[in-house]
């Protein structure tokens, strides 16, 4: 019986913590590493773009909540 290994949420810091890593085997064993390093750079890139969409969202949407009184406004 295989055991199910729950995948931990991708996170910003998770991906600059890997790249760390996958610096340091770059330094040790070479190119062999390089295309994981791209691929993990542009997730990164994606997720803080995904984080910056996300927070001006929610920045707007104070801002509207403080102007029109509440969510009363939006119906």
């Amino acid at each position: 019986m295989t055991k199910r290994v729950e995948q931990l949420p991708l996170t910003v810091e998770r991906l600059e913590r890997a790249l760390v890593l996958l610096a340091y085997f770059i330094e040790l064993d070479g190119d062999v590493h390089l295309p994981m390093y791209e691929k993990f750079e542009s997730e990164l890139a994606e997720l803080k773009t995904k984080e910056a969409i996300k927070y001006r969202s929610l920045k707007r949407f104070e801002s509207y909540l403080n102007e029109s009184g509440g969510l009363k406004a939006i119906r």
